[in-house]
């Protein structure tokens, strides 16, 4: 029988929390939860996101629906419907945020449809000393842009929220620059395990600085898309009814490739690691 995760004592937790860390990612299948068990068993690691948006049910507003259904009178009722979908990271567009694991939990499944994720860590990690070096030295300016998450061409139908999130989030991450709100170091550290990551939000980042001077952008986004999107760097999973995955924020970017199936569902949280003792 498949170990639940609501049967986790507080050291499975604790021990689920540090893998989380450790790898970028985990998931556990088979799982059997509701929305509320949801909400609680992600409340028993940190501290969960809460939003009063479209596509959080009123009953259970720490989850956000993952889906490209509709309602009766065509209005979509999840985030990034059916559409294929960018490298990104949750809270890339605000800069600043404290939720820095994401969690994912399959409802209903679409066996075409492929989630990738990518470790910024492990990248960061094999780099040269000199690109190292470099990379240290840059800022990043993120900027929210109309569709950034989704590829190009593609048409988004969902409401625009972009007002109501706004761009500010609470955790200070590590160099970032309190007085220039749209910019952040390409190079962060992480600030539960130390590690350096690569910061390449490369559906957000509109401008690039190195040593407070503004560099040419593209030649910078070519060498980094180069540089961290090589298959060892990647996993890729099928979400299948059950599949429970977390990810950590920083340490990992992911994407998506199109959903054929319409009644694909996907419940969504956003946590940090508050409840956890390291």
């Amino acid at each position: 029988m498949t170990t639940q995760i609501l049967d986790f004592d507080d050291e499975q937790i604790k021990e689920l929390a540090k893998e989380i860390i450790s790898k970028g990612h985990v998931v556990l299948h088979d799982q059997n939860l509701t929305q509320k068990q949801y909400a609680e068993v992600c409340n028993r690691i940190g501290d969960v996101e809460t939003n009063n948006y479209f596509m959080n049910p009123k009953d259970n507003p720490e989850i956000s629906l993952v889906s490209g259904l509709k309602d009766e009178a065509g209005n979509p009722i999840g985030v990034f419907g059916s559409s294929e979908l960018q490298w990104h990271a949750n809270g890339t567009g605000r800069h600043k945020f404290k939720e820095i694991i994401v969690s994912l939990y399959c409802v209903e499944e679409c066996i075409d449809t492929v989630f990738s994720i990518c470790s910024q860590v492990d990248c960061f990690a094999e780099l040269s000393e000199a690109d190292k070096k470099k990379y240290r030295t840059i800022d990043i300016e993120l900027g929210w842009t109309e569709e950034a998450v989704y590829r190009p061409g593609v048409i988004n139908d969902e409401p625009d929220i972009s007002d109501q999130l706004g761009l500010q989030g609470e955790l200070d991450i590590d160099g970032y620059k309190e007085d220039d709100d749209d910019r952040r170091p390409l190079v962060g550290k992480h600030p539960i395990d130390g590690r350096e990551y690569l910061y390449f939000m490369a559906s957000y980042i509109i401008g690039a600085f190195q040593h407070n001077e503004r560099i040419a952008l593209k030649p910078l986004y070519d060498e980094l898309w180069k540089k961290l999107f090589k298959s060892k760097y990647m996993k890729h999973h099928v979400f299948r009814k059950g599949d429970l995955l977390f990810m950590d924020q920083l340490h990992t970017i992911h994407r998506r490739s199109p959903v054929k199936d319409t009644q694909r569902m996907l419940w969504r949280t956003a946590l940090d690691y508050s409840n956890i003792q390291f």
